[in-house]
């Protein structure tokens, strides 16, 4: 995982979604649009190549890549 070519704000974007669980939640705590929150996540999957969450129904969920990542951000 090269975290050097992550910027700040994505990682305090994913930190902020790994500890609420949603992106909605999340979108609140760090005063951004929930679909603004959904497009970083996004990007930074795709930018890393690597899934960080799984899906279940609204909920956003850690996966062992995500878990990886966690302390590090």
């Amino acid at each position: 995982m090269d975290l050097l070519r992550l910027s700040l704000r994505q990682l305090q974007i994913f930190v902020a979604v790994a500890q609420s669980g949603s992106t909605s939640a999340a979108s609140e705590a760090i005063a951004l649009s929930q679909s603004a929150t959904s497009a970083a996540v996004n990007e930074l999957e795709r930018m890393l190549s690597l899934q960080l969450f799984d899906r279940t129904g609204r909920r956003l969920l850690l996966n062992d890549n995500g878990r990886a990542l966690l302390p590090r951000a």
